[in-house]
This record gives structure tokens, sequence and C-alpha cells, in this order.
């Protein structure tokens, strides 16, 4: 018996770091392991007050896409967008679900190779006297799209949208505290220091949610304004630089909405591919069996070792 405890405490202590969860804080975990994409352009929309740093993703762990953005969103209900590329299929143009007016995205088009299934979008800012972080999560297929408002009881913090489209609550957090990554205006970012930002955004949401596929799941964020029409230049992917504003024609000019935007008019890709980042499995979300499995089936033995002693 004694052994066979040995070999408990062993199998919990064995138990591998990546097979616990991701915490949803607003600070960056190191089982997110490198960045997916460091940004490569300064922010044209205010030094700490609208810039993406880096991203940082991870899945499948406990049947959730987990994604970090490093940097700040900006406290006037700017519109953060956020798209992903879940399964096979999906919008190689933008039509929005009509949600909170981003059919003013409508024509926008995509990189090769990303087809957007789904679209989120986060804002902050002050309403009325009361300050508020807003969360929308639209099915771009279906064309349906669920508004969940106030989500961390003010500005920052920690909390979890209602369910609509989305079946399960998806996880946020936001820490605004970022005071150094990289700095205003169009030139080259200085990648080291965006790098080096370790709180933002963070979102844990379930897969069920994505309809995922088993297949390679692409992300896309970039930073809009209020109306959903006047793109910036922080994209991660980043774009190349220099590079101001995009605007909506691309050129840094208010046109009213975004048909004048082509990503491919831009070197490299604006969106990042989550690969597999679970040790021991064989393509996206393989491997090991969670701790609760490991440690039930040991359990399991003792039961039986005890139950043989007592014949």
């Amino acid at each position: 018996m004694r052994l066979l405890l040995g070999v408990l405490i062993l199998g919990i202590a064995a138990v591998p770091s990546w097979a616990v969860g991701i915490v949803v804080d607003g600070s960056r975990d190191a089982k997110y392991g490198p960045a997916r994409a460091v940004q490569t352009v300064q922010t044209g929309f205010g030094d700490n007050f609208s810039e993406l740093n880096a991203g940082y993703a991870r899945c499948c762990d406990d049947g959730k896409l987990y994604i970090m953005l490093t940097g700040n969103i900006e406290a006037n209900f700017n519109k953060l967008e956020i798209f992903i590329d879940s399964l096979a299929g999906g919008q190689t143009v933008f039509d929005s679900s009509g949600n909170d007016g981003a059919g003013a995205m409508d024509g926008l088009v995509f990189d090769p190779g990303f087809t957007a299934d789904y679209h989120l979008i986060v804002r902050r800012g002050n309403d009325g006297g009361n300050d508020k972080f807003d969360v929308d999560f639209a099915d771009l297929a279906a064309q349906t799209a669920s508004g969940y408002f106030d989500i961390l009881g003010g500005l920052t913090g920690v909390g979890m949208t209602g369910t609509g489209v989305n079946a399960m609550p998806i996880m946020v957090a936001y820490d605004n505290s970022n005071t150094a990554g990289v700095t205003g205006g169009s030139g080259a970012a200085d990648q080291n220091a965006a790098a080096a930002v370790t709180t933002g955004l963070e979102l844990g949401i379930a897969l069920s949610d994505l309809d995922w596929d088993g297949k390679a799941i692409r992300i896309m964020a970039g930073q809009n304004n209020q109306g959903h029409n006047y793109w910036s230049n922080q994209f991660l992917a980043g774009l190349p630089a220099p590079q101001g504003n995009l605007g909506g024609d691309e050129s840094g000019g208010f046109t009213g909405d975004l048909s004048g935007v082509n990503m491919n008019d831009f070197a490299g890709n604006q969106f990042v591919t989550v690969v597999n980042a679970v040790a021991g499995g064989g393509g996206v979300g393989g491997g090991v069996p969670e701790p609760s499995a490991i440690v039930l089936a040991i359990l399991a033995g003792l039961a039986i070792c005890g139950w043989r002693r007592r014949k």
C-alpha cells in the first residue's frame, strides 16, 4: 500500500505543466510560450492608449482557445476587432452579422488563407457616468451575434460574458497597466520592447463555440475606431513598416467604411496561426490525459488493491 501511495504522489507530481489550465487574469502566462506575432509598427492611435504589442495563443488543453494580446485598449469605445478562422470555409470578404454597427466593415478583404468564421468586438469607455467593458461575439456563418455589457464591473478586471450565440461563457480579463512597449508614430516598432510587455487583454473561448473541426486555428486582430470605419496601423501580425493608419482607403483617409481596404495589398499575413501547443499528441489538440484522468486511474488501482487485501 505504501508503494502505491508513493506512486499516487509521484503521479500527481509528474503531471506536466501544460496540463494545468491558463489563468485568465490579463497577465501573460508562461504556458503561452513564445509570441505568435510581435508588433512591427509604432502605434498611430496613441502611445499606451491603443497599441497591440504582441499576440499569444494556446489551444487546446481543456477544450478552450486562449488568446493574449498585450498592450492597451483606449477607454473611448474604440473597437478592437478579433476575427477567428476555426473551420473549413468562411468569409474571404467580411459580411457583418449586423451587431454594433460592424456593417461599416462590410467589404473588407482578408489575407489569402484566412477565412473568418467568428468575430469578437472588444470595447471599453464611460457611458453616462458608468465605466464599462463590453464584448460582442458573432457567428458569421449563421449571421447571429450576442452583446455582453459591463462584464468587468468597470474598465479593468476579470469576468465572463453571459451565453447566447456562445453556449459557454467567454472568459475575459483586461489589465491596463502597460506603460512600455511600442511608442507613438508610424515607423518601425522596437520589437524587443513590444515583446517585453506582459499585460493586456486575455480571452478563453470554448472550442465548441467555434465549431472547431481540428484544423489549425487562425486569428487576426486589428484596432479600429468607434464607428468600425477607420483602421489604425495596429494589427497582429503586424504591417510592414513604415506604415501610418489605414483609415478606410489604406492611406489614412476617412471614407465612412472599410470596403476600400484589401489586406492583400500589404506584404505578409496580418493573422497568426495557432499550431499544436499540447505535448505528446499529433495535430492540434492531441496530448496526454488530463490530471484528473491520471489521478483517477491511480485511485482506482488503490481501491482494487484494498479490496483484494480484505478478501
